[in-house]
């Protein structure tokens, strides 16, 4: 009886460890699955934020660059022509628009080339530009050559000549002729950091000819394809360990979503409101800065869900993802994204009384402060729930 007892103990005890590391290898075999589900899906998610948020947006640019040149030519030669002034702010709005949207993902060429503070550098270095504009040697043979390698961000991009084409927000017809030659320079410069920008990470292979052609001339080609080196997250040679490091780059990231929203919130509204300065305000030529910050916000939601407006992939989307585990965040994040744009004017953003410039008191602008930071938040909520899954 005992001997039969301990055989059918034993057996019994074989019977269960057997069952257990049967059930311990289907559970590796199903994480396993499971992991490479996981990262084909986040794979889908990060090409359609490369190819249809990051790539269009920075094609754009690099389109509306090369119109703003033009235009600033075109008033150039006919420095009183009030259609042609009207046409050149027109198109420097365009470009703005488009760089003020990309601004939520400036990590990658934007930051490690240098080309955001070269190009997006504020307040203006007046007093620079004034000796630039004065002295004749240097406005003798100005051109975008020169503005590329003698001038810095605070006498170049956007600003500069911004301060050329507006005067309160209006058109100009009345600058000189050193203003308008500096203009066409520095736009000139500009140009070639937009194509830089979207050569860099498309590939030149992947930018038309005549955009190609035109950085082999500047001796700027690109080795880059950072879209390439994102969207291989996880694989040997991209400098992102794991699908989920990208999207934490995407998302939370102090160059992506949240640098962008934080930056807002804390510095493109906030440092003006404190200082009541009208030469901290971004923008403020153009009376264009309640439209910059919209525009920053819309390029974190076009990051999240699933790329810019006609090329949007919900299902492909981090918002999609999130949803997918979590549906109150992923509504508390897309809420919170439209909440801060403010479109309706009665939220966000929204609140902010145009021209921002002459209304800098701090109780007009608390409720734009507040919701960037909340959103700030959710930002980094999000990333935390990837994270954990």
């Amino acid at each position: 009886m005992k001997m039969k007892k301990f055989i059918n103990y034993y057996l019994f005890a074989m019977i269960i460890a057997v069952t257990a590391v049967s059930f311990a290898s289907c559970s590796d075999d199903d994480d396993d699955n499971s992991s490479e589900e996981r990262d084909l899906l986040l794979g889908e998610i990060i090409s359609q934020y490369v190819n249809n948020t990051v790539y269009v947006t920075y094609e754009n640019l690099a389109d509306a660059s090369i119109k703003l040149e033009e235009a600033c030519i075109a008033l150039q030669n006919d420095p009183t022509n009030l259609q042609k002034a009207t046409k050149a702010t027109e198109v420097w709005k365009d470009a703005r628009l488009y760089w003020e949207l990309s601004e939520a993902f400036l990590f990658g060429p934007a930051s490690k080339k240098g080309i955001d503070p070269h190009i997006d550098t504020w307040p203006l270095d007046q007093a620079n530009l004034d000796k630039l504009l004065n002295s004749p040697s240097i406005m003798e043979d100005f051109d975008a050559d020169y503005a590329t390698n003698n001038l810095q961000g605070g006498s170049l991009g956007f600003h500069a000549i911004e301060y050329v084409l507006f005067k309160d927000s209006k058109p100009r017809t009345d600058a000189s002729e050193n203003e308008l030659k500096y203009a066409v320079g520095v736009a000139g410069d500009l140009k070639l950091q937009c194509l830089i920008l979207e050569a860099a990470w498309k590939g030149m292979d992947n930018i038309t000819d005549e955009k190609k052609e035109y950085l082999e001339e500047a001796e700027a080609e690109q080795d880059d394809e950072w879209g390439e080196n994102l969207m291989n997250a996880g694989l040997p040679g991209s400098t992102y360990k794991t699908k989920v490091s990208a999207l934490h780059e995407i998302i939370s990231g102090d160059k992506g979503c949240f640098g962008i929203a934080n930056e807002v919130g804390n510095t493109k509204i906030a440092d003006p409101v404190a200082s009541n300065n009208v030469l901290d305000v971004e923008s403020w030529f153009s009376w264009n800065s309640k439209q910059d910050f919209q525009d920053n916000i819309r390029g974190i939601y076009n990051s999240c869900m699933g790329g810019v407006d006609g090329k949007r992939n919900e299902n492909k989307s981090i918002y999609s993802y999130v949803k997918s585990f979590n549906p109150d965040l992923a509504e508390k994040l897309k809420d919170a994204m439209i909440e801060t744009i403010g479109s309706d004017n009665k939220t966000g953003i929204g609140t902010i009384i145009q021209p921002f410039r002459n209304n800098l008191e701090k109780s007009k602008n608390q409720v734009a402060m507040d919701t960037c930071n909340d959103l700030c938040d959710v930002l980094r909520e999000v990333a935390d729930a990837i994270s954990n899954q």
